[in-house]
């Protein structure tokens, strides 16, 4: 390898980029004291990969940057790169080397950030760089690089260092170095083995372990299944008792419901009952009022009738008495006498129609009065004619006259006396009997008594019925829940069903269990548990690590000791198992009889006894 350039920028006192061209022959530097030669020489060991401080002449690997004067600032990295040139026959495995034998490696730190290397513009490792410059018979530590105080240690070397020096100068020491990473690289694989067989053994450990997890898992599954099976027909039973109450619930509602609706017609019957009630009677009430107006009134007009009869009467008598002292006046005078007797007999057929119309008017005197006020008038107007006459017998027939006349008046106001008393009979006529009025009136307060009466007892039974509705509603409302939960239960028994079939579907498929083809007679299951435990599990003739593959019965087969029958009598099993089952004593007690080898004795609660001397009071596993 021959160095051909030397590249610097930022290294110790080289802050400007400075480049150093070693020609071919003696290339040599000379310069005072503190100028850099020394720096040149360590720029060229620090770019082949030297990592001590302290051979650099510094506290710190950064202590290479330049780090500043009075008029120039530090600088945050410092980079060299070193041109060589590959001789003929060199190789190097961890570089790649341009096609002309150049090979360019750089250095750069910077502060806080390390080191990093280039060969050729390609980032590589520092070892990389090392094993480069070490196949090359060189490196940051090779004895060609000789510094200050180098020759006083050469001739000061020890043997060892010596033959460094030769193995350098030899070309071989690159091999140490790679024997040396290999030596670590062994090491490090003979401690990845140990590790290996540690993790192997932990591994082991653990694959027992889960063995028997795995074995109590099946036997958990199996049980939970069961589990799940009988809680799943608790849970229907449950659900059928749920449906049933639910059924009667909703029967109970309909007939709340009924019953509700039943009483809001009566409610709604009995309200337009009460407001039809209330309706008449204020129309009788109103008819009530208007009859005892118009009663009042006819009584009023009765009283009013007959003061005017009285009068009438009083002012008849006075015209009586008139007319007998106009009898006399008549013997007196002689010349008016048959005028006067004229009048007097006008006046005796008026007063004697008078009477008789007052005869008849006292029949019908409650309509009698504006006659009896006409009749006063007209006797008043008659007194007062037959005063005029008995005062002057000269104006007699003036007076006569105005007598006549006030008579035509009379007759007039008689004629509508007469025609007002016709219209007050009718009136009279007319008006209904109070009797009848007072018993509608009573009859219709009696209906309202008994419509209030019918009014209160539907609001109670529209009470009852909303407080037997709002009961029906909550034990309707209960019942749904009821039915929801129910039908919820029903929904997760059935995903439940659905998923334990597929489950047993799939188990069965996959591998016939000897406890699927078992059938131990009554009172025989505990025993035949007992003395096959979880052997039971293990498939009858299929392929696998665990299997029933059957064995015959032999000739020399110990018999059973006395007092114990064989298992095999008592359960149904296939040919695989026979030989195993014959094996199997079963008696009522277990009284210590000996076994042969390979036998088993249980008894019909469940306890074993094996011919090795393995007892299990309860529950026994083979």
């Amino acid at each position: 390898m021959q160095i051909k350039r030397l590249k610097l920028s930022g290294f110790k006192s080289f802050v400007d980029a400075t480049e150093l061209r070693i020609e071919p022959g003696l290339t040599g530097i000379v310069g005072p004291n503190g100028c850099g030669k020394s720096n040149l020489l360590e720029a060229i060991r620090w770019v082949m990969g030297e990592s001590s401080a302290k051979s650099m002449r510094g506290a710190g690997m950064e202590d290479v940057i330049f780090a500043g004067t009075a008029t120039r600032p530090q600088r945050d990295f410092a980079e060299v790169s070193l041109l060589t040139v590959q001789e003929q026959g060199e190789l190097f495995g961890t570089v790649e080397v341009g096609a002309d034998g150049e090979l360019e490696v750089t250095r750069r730190i910077e502060r806080g950030a390390g080191s990093a290397y280039r060969a050729n513009g390609k980032d590589v490792r520092a070892k990389d760089v090392t094993l480069v410059f070490a196949d090359a018979a060189t490196g940051p530590h090779s004895p060609a690089l000789v510094s200050q105080g180098r020759i006083a240690a050469v001739i000061a070397a020890r043997p060892q260092e010596r033959r460094a020096m030769l193995e350098e100068a030899a070309g071989i020491a690159g091999l140490h170095v790679r024997r040396k990473d290999a030596e670590q690289k062994l090491r490090a694989a003979e401690t990845n083995l140990a590790r290996l067989d540690e993790i192997l053994a932990d591994m082991d450990v653990r694959a027992n372990a889960l063995r028997r997890q795995a074995k109590a898992a099946e036997r958990y599954i199996r049980l939970s299944d069961q589990i799940r099976v009988a809680e799943g027909r608790a849970l229907f039973a449950r659900w059928r008792e749920a449906n049933a109450s639910a059924e009667a619930a909703r029967g109970e509602a309909r007939q709340a419901e009924a019953g509700v609706a039943a009483a809001q017609e009566g409610q709604i019957a009995a309200a337009a009952h009460a407001q039809a009630a209330v309706a008449a009677l204020a129309d009788r009430r109103v008819a009530a009022q208007n009859a005892r107006d118009a009663a009042n009134e006819a009584g009023h007009r009765l009283a009013a009738l007959r003061t005017e009869r009285e009068s009438v009467v009083r002012r008849l008598d006075d015209l009586a008495q008139q007319a007998g002292r106009l009898e006399e006046d008549r013997t007196r005078e002689g010349t008016l006498a048959n005028d006067a007797a004229d009048a007097i007999a006008r006046l005796t057929a008026e007063i004697a129609s008078l009477k008789a119309r007052i005869a008849e008017t006292e029949k019908l005197r409650p309509d009698f009065a504006a006659r009896i006020v006409a009749a006063e008038a007209g006797a008043r107007d008659a007194e007062l004619d037959l005063a005029r006459a008995m005062a002057t017998q000269a104006a007699e027939q003036a007076e006569l006259r105005v007598a006549e006349a006030a008579l035509a008046a009379a007759r007039n106001r008689l004629d509508r006396t007469a025609r007002d008393t016709a219209r007050l009979e009718a009136e009279s006529a007319a008006l209904p009997d109070a009797v009848p009025l007072e018993t509608q009136r009573d009859a219709a307060l009696a209906d309202q008594k008994s419509a209030k009466a019918d009014r209160d007892a539907a609001e109670a039974a529209i009470q009852a019925a909303d407080a037997d509705r709002q009961t029906a509603a909550e034990a309707r409302a209960g019942a749904e829940a009821a039915l929801a939960a129910a039908r919820a239960a029903l929904a997760a028994l059935d995903s439940e069903a659905s998923a334990l079939r597929r489950a047993v579907d799939s188990g069965s498929a996959n591998r016939a269990r000897a406890l699927d083809r078992l059938k131990a007679a009554p009172g025989y299951e505990r025993a035949l548990a007992a003395a096959l435990g979880d052997d039971l599990e293990a498939p009858v003739g299929a392929e696998g690590k665990r299997r029933w593959a059957g064995a015959a019965l032999l000739a020399d087969d110990p018999s059973l000791p006395a007092g114990a029958t064989s298992l095999a009598t008592h359960v149904t099993a296939p040919p695989e198992l026979a030989r195993r089952l014959a094996q199997i004593g079963v008696a009522d007690q277990d009284e210590g009889q000996p076994l042969a080898v390979g036998q088993r004795l249980v008894t019909l609660d469940g306890q074993l006894r094996r011919w090795d001397g393995y007892v299990a009071a309860e529950g026994g596993a083979a």
